[in-house]
């Protein structure tokens, strides 16, 4: 009887030892589908391709030739960023076109472009030639339309990295860029109407960039322009220090002014305002689909 009890206690000791195992097993298994999960994750993210650059860049123009590049790589994939002394200017594929980016790779008898060249005019033009990216019967020389290879040149004038739109000052400014805080703070109604006319209102216009929202609370620091909005119940007052009553909308016809958090008048891709010899220049080639850096130099600029 006693021998039978021993068996039995010998059996029940078993199961915990099984059910050890099981979860063991079934945790390293689970570990494994996670870990070969992550890794598929890890491996799918697209790596950019390698690239050194020869850079030449004077106070009149910028060149950048491939010495050597992993694997060919389309234009449009591709940003090309400049900067300067806390300026930067950033050259996007299929919105920066002749003559103000990088738009043409060179080759044997193609020859470049002047910053007076508009593509929209080249083919009337009689001076500039068939081989000269601003002609347009050449669009496939455009940035975004050709494809990086060892050997390949790109090139543009100056009006690709000084600041060519968003330098360019709205008349009555002295600047092209503002915070929200700025513009209702800062403008006066004479600044106020030139953009934006008469359109101040609490109706949501939407969120175009050509629209501009402040929000409820901000604080108007000219007195004509919080008289202004005061008129129209969209201000606590109209004096200087005058709040907001409510969110408010304006909009502009001039589409150069693009708002948002920070509000720009050019294309939104800032720019360098001047640039002379003895300048150091960061030049950066992004590659887009990735996200990483392809190349990286700063250069000194040399007088053209």
């Amino acid at each position: 009887m006693q021998r039978r009890t021993d068996l039995k206690k010998k059996d029940d000791a078993v199961s915990p030892v099984i059910a050890v195992m099981l979860m063991l097993v079934v945790t390293i298994i689970i570990a494994a589908v996670v870990s070969g999960f992550a890794g598929g994750l890890v491996g799918s993210q697209k790596a950019a391709p390698s690239a050194s650059f020869d850079v030449s860049l004077t106070d009149k123009s910028i060149d950048l030739t491939v010495r050597s590049i992993s694997e060919e790589v389309s234009s449009k994939d591709i940003m090309i960023v400049l900067s300067n002394a806390g300026d930067t200017r950033k050259l996007v594929p299929g919105y920066h076109t002749v003559p103000f980016g990088f738009n043409i790779v060179e080759w044997q008898d193609v020859k470049g472009f002047k910053d007076q060249d508009n593509v929209t005019t080249a083919a009337d033009n009689p001076s500039i030639s068939a081989t000269q990216a601003a002609n347009s019967t050449n669009s496939k020389q455009w940035f975004g339309n050709y494809t990086l290879k060892a050997g390949s040149r790109m090139s543009a004038s100056d009006g690709a990295f000084i600041d060519v739109y968003s330098g360019i000052k709205p008349e009555g400014f002295t600047k092209s860029k503002f915070s929200k805080n700025e513009i209702i703070g800062g403008w006066t109604l004479a600044q106020w109407t030139s953009v934006f006319g008469d359109t101040a209102t609490a109706d949501n216009l939407g969120s175009d960039p050509t629209v501009l929202k402040l929000n409820s609370g901000s604080t108007i620091g000219d007195a004509d322009l919080a008289a202004h909005l005061f008129s129209k119940g969209l201000a606590t007052s109209g004096e200087a220090g005058a709040t907001l009553t409510s969110s408010i909308y304006a909009e502009t016809t001039d589409t150069n002014w693009v708002f948002g958090a920070t509000s720009v008048y050019g294309d939104g891709y800032g720019g360098i305002t001047e640039i002379s010899p003895g300048d150091r220049v960061t030049v950066t080639i992004v590659h887009t689909p990735s996200g990483q850096t392809m190349f990286m130099k700063t250069v000194t600029v040399k007088e053209a």
